[in-house]
């Protein structure tokens, strides 16, 4: 059973390189990321923006990434800017793309990781729900995660976030995004930083063996389907933008 929706197309924005100096934003990356969406939406093709895929900026890791206690406003002016400059051309952004394969680089602090990216995502969904996008209405968001078990995980990174997977769960790290209460293993029991649920769609990619048939393709679709929010089944991705 394949997901009723798919994402034509997930187009990466590189944190890096639009923003490779705190503050200064590299113009040239955004005019080209400008261009790609228009592009594509005049070939019929609605793209879905990522907000973060590929490594911080060098910046953001000399303080050590998502660990810093202010990182969260930084990514927030990061989301305001991208957002000024494309978001007429996006009707769906995504905020990461499989966050417990981003807090696995972090051995130790993975928890507290994880609780920053729900933070993250909050916040971009915020700043987010007060800009347009086309056709002048506010855009959705939503975070696509990775669903399977890669057979068998290769690297040390991919072994880490299928740990964390089976420790945590992706349907506990959605459910906060989906309710907009935070509870553990998260944290302590509170909200998130926009004070509401802050889920407009789930993003779905498959990683698992193709062995492992339709069934638990089906059956894991069936389970983000209980957050009633509409599921995507990740379909082609471009390069790095």
């Amino acid at each position: 059973m394949a997901p009723a929706h798919a994402l034509h197309l997930a187009v990466p924005v590189a944190w890096a390189r639009v923003e490779p100096r705190r503050g200064a934003y590299a113009e040239a990356e955004l005019d080209t990321l400008g261009a790609k969406l228009r592009q594509l939406r005049a070939s019929g093709t609605e793209p879905t923006v990522v907000l973060h895929a590929g490594a911080l900026p060098d910046w953001v890791l000399a303080r050590r990434g998502w660990l810093d206690p202010t990182v969260l406003a930084d990514w927030g002016c990061f989301v305001d800017r991208v957002a000024q400059r494309v978001g007429v051309h996006v009707r769906r952004w995504a905020t990461f793309r499989d966050p417990f394969g981003e807090a696995a680089w972090y051995d130790g602090e993975v928890r507290h990781v994880l609780r920053t990216l729900l933070d993250a995502h909050a916040t971009a969904w915020l700043h987010l729900a007060r800009t347009q996008g086309t056709g002048g209405r506010r855009p959705d968001v939503g975070v696509i995660v990775r669903l399977g078990a890669e057979a068998p995980p290769v690297g040390l990174r991919q072994r880490a976030a299928r740990a964390l997977r089976e420790a945590y769960g992706e349907e506990a790290w959605l459910r906060v995004l989906a309710t907009g209460r935070v509870s553990p293993p998260f944290g302590a029991f509170g909200e998130l930083p926009n004070g509401t649920p802050a889920l407009d769609w789930i993003g779905a990619e498959w990683a698992g063996a193709g062995t492992e048939g339709d069934s638990a393709r089906a059956t894991a679709h069936a389970r983000l389907c209980t957050f009633g929010k509409p599921v995507y089944g990740l379909g082609g991705a471009s390069g790095p933008s």
